[in-house]
């Protein structure tokens, strides 16, 4: 057996192995801090999918003192009492399980509620929220919050807990790092000083619960900012941290906000984000050292740890994609291993819209009670007209539950927007999704018709008893738009080829950033790019994670960007703009493209109307994005 998958310990705590599911904030915690049916549900599901450790979403040592809106608590001896029947259930699947345990601090939303945030220091905080600087008559109780909160897991049936100390966030990741503490006492100035606090929060925690009850502390191995904790300041923390009774320590990196994409790694990051700093923290601990940080590739994970670059890993986002990723993982069934692809959409940009997390891949995270595999007790022949994300979706999904699959697209190959959405830089990733889709229908006996045109005439000769119409759309021009105008979708299929010259993309949503940066990235000679867009807003609906360093990329490349400026006409090489209430002519440009969006398709629905039922879904119903489309896909052939 690989290493990774060896039974180890940390501390007293046994575990059947080196794999840990990172916390999340996914917006499923109910008003009262406790565990309720999602939770459960969705934490069980990696249980039995083999995950060795369970580390549970953040957890407030004060109920009074919110993190997101619901936060994670022990409130009286009903709640843990509550606590300890989820805690068994995890335990029966041979997992552990351990609560992240902090003090919101100056992350608290205590301020809607007309409380300043505490903090080390006053400044504004992730939310632009003043914050107030902790009196140092103040600490004592906040101490004593940690070692009742960690006292209160272990009566929960807890195996140990994870203490949160990273990111220069939250109340000990703040005193701990420069950037946020500017103090002038004790807790202040130098890095011991800084750590005094967390020093104590150990201190009190061990007192309470025992030297055997075990701490992973989670922290940055570097800040990865000038004015933050340096790798060579956690190496010299390593051994006090130590001595005061780290079990072990995760590795995590970055600031939050500040640095949003180093913290949730999207595109455009390498995996394994904080290996280096993990490697060097370990060549000066003597306890465990695991890490955290776009950990998606399952062969990968092996590798590190077999290698013995680290002693475990900790991974989020590919345990949304597949609560079986472990137990794939483990059987070497890396094909059938539904893969996360770094996009953030589901996850983090569900969550930035006050929305329950979610996942492109896999509509079922968070839904395991509703969304279940069953079989059919009444098999359907069903005709999936489409191969792109929502109709290979829909036709593995079918075919799964045991109905007769016939797919139909009009193309020589499968992969509808999705081969377009993959050629941008940094997004080479998405191709996973269509190569795992594809084996999944590879891997059922569905009838997949190439270059096959779906028409009332097919609907007559397959007889089908259910058809899900999944086509797409077409690029929309607006009306001041010529006929043969040059589209995204032109540009990212090469049927356009621009190697340079002054190129005017009209539209900055997604497609045309994506489009620019494809532009640049491919230029043959000089090149200038120019995004007009209408609203006030380049990249609106983009996951913050990735619109951070693709707006990075955009500034380093020297793309112009206009904002609140409306095109008014278009002639061969100008462009009459309004902005600001005036009106301009902007010229010299060689190539015009469109990024105007797109319209959905409903000449076919109209014509197949009445031959079975049927089903529109994705972009064939109205303009909609993968989470939409494979999320329809789901809930329809579940129905069925």
């Amino acid at each position: 057996m690989k290493k990774i998958y060896e039974p180890w310990q940390i501390g007293s705590m046994q575990l059947k192995n080196r794999t840990f599911m990172a916390p999340m904030s996914l917006g499923y915690e109910s008003p009262d801090g406790c565990v309720n049916e999602t939770m459960e549900a969705f934490w069980l599901a990696r249980a039995k999918g083999g995950v060795g450790c369970i580390i549970m979403d953040a957890t407030s040592v004060d109920p009074r003192v919110p993190y997101l809106g619901n936060t994670l608590c022990f409130r009286d001896e009903t709640s843990i009492a509550r606590y300890r029947a989820f805690t068994d259930q995890i335990h029966a699947q041979g997992c552990r399980i351990i609560p992240q345990i902090t003090h919101p601090g100056p992350e608290s939303i205590s301020a809607f509620f007309g409380v300043a945030p505490m903090a080390p220091s006053v400044y504004l905080n992730s939310m632009a929220q003043k914050t107030r600087a902790l009196a140092l008559e103040e600490l004592p109780g906040i101490v004593a919050q940690y070692a009742h909160a960690a006292r209160q897991a272990k009566e929960a049936g807890f195996d140990g807990i994870e203490l949160h100390c990273a990111h220069a966030y939250m109340l000990l990741g703040s005193f701990l790092s420069p950037l946020r503490n500017k103090r002038m006492d004790a807790y202040g100035g130098s890095l011991m000083n800084r750590a005094r606090l967390l020093f104590e929060v150990i201190d009190a925690i061990k007192e309470a619960c025992g030297k055997d009850f075990p701490i992973i502390l989670r922290m940055s191995g570097s800040e990865r900012d000038p004015q933050g904790n340096t790798l060579e300041d956690m190496k010299r923390l390593i051994p006090h941290l130590e001595a005061h009774g780290i079990d072990c320590f995760e590795v995590s990196g970055g600031t939050q906000y500040e640095r949003c994409n180093k913290i949730i790694p999207c595109h455009g990051e390498r995996e394994f984000t904080n290996l280096e700093e993990a490697r060097a923290i370990k060549e000066v601990a003597s306890v465990p050292v695991i890490t955290v940080g776009k950990i998606l590739d399952a062969q990968l994970m092996s590798e590190v740890v077999e290698r013995g670059e680290v002693d475990g890993v900790v991974i989020g986002r590919a345990l949304l994609a597949d609560e079986e990723f472990v137990r794939k993982a483990m059987d070497e069934r890396y094909e059938q291993i539904a893969p996360c692809t770094g996009c953030g959409i589901g996850c983090v940009g569900e969550q930035t819209k006050r929305h329950p997390a979610t996942c492109v891949i896999n509509p079922r995270a968070g839904r395991e009670r509703e969304l279940v595999w069953t079989k059919t007790e009444e098999p359907k022949h069903v005709l999936v007209i489409g191969g792109g994300i929502g109709g290979l979706t829909a036709a593995y999904v079918c075919a799964r539950r045991g109905h007769r699959v016939t797919l139909a697209e009009k193309s020589e190959e499968l992969g509808g927007q999705m081969r377009l959405a993959c050629r941008a830089p940094y997004k080479q990733e998405i191709s996973k999704w269509m190569i795992y889709l594809k084996q999944q229908c590879a891997d059922h006996p569905i009838d997949i018709r190439l270059q096959c045109e779906a028409d009332a005439a097919l609907v007559s000769e397959l007889h089908p008893d259910v058809i899900i119409v999944a086509t797409g759309a077409k690029p929309q021009l607006p009306p001041f738009a010529k006929e043969g105008s040059i589209t995204a979708h032109d540009v990212l299929e090469e049927k356009v080829s621009i190697p340079g010259g002054n190129v005017a993309i009209i539209g900055g949503g997604m497609v045309g950033i994506e489009t620019a940066e494809y532009l640049m990235a491919n230029a043959r000679g000089p090149m200038m790019t120019t995004i007009i867009e209408m609203t006030d807003r380049i990249g609106a609906g983009m996951v913050p994670n990735n619109l951070v360093p693709t707006m990075q990329r955009l500034r380093q490349d020297g793309v112009q960007l206009l904002v609140n400026t409306k095109v008014r006409s278009v002639t061969e090489n100008s462009i009459e703009v309004e902005s600001n209430g005036a009106v301009r002519t902007l010229s010299g440009y060689t190539h015009i493209v469109y990024a105007t969006g797109v319209g959905a398709q409903a000449a076919l629905m109209s014509e197949l109307e009445g031959m079975a039922a049927l089903y529109c879904i994705g972009d064939a119903k109205e303009p909609a994005h993968a989470l939409e489309a494979v999320r329809a896909a789901y809930e329809v052939g579940m129905r069925l």
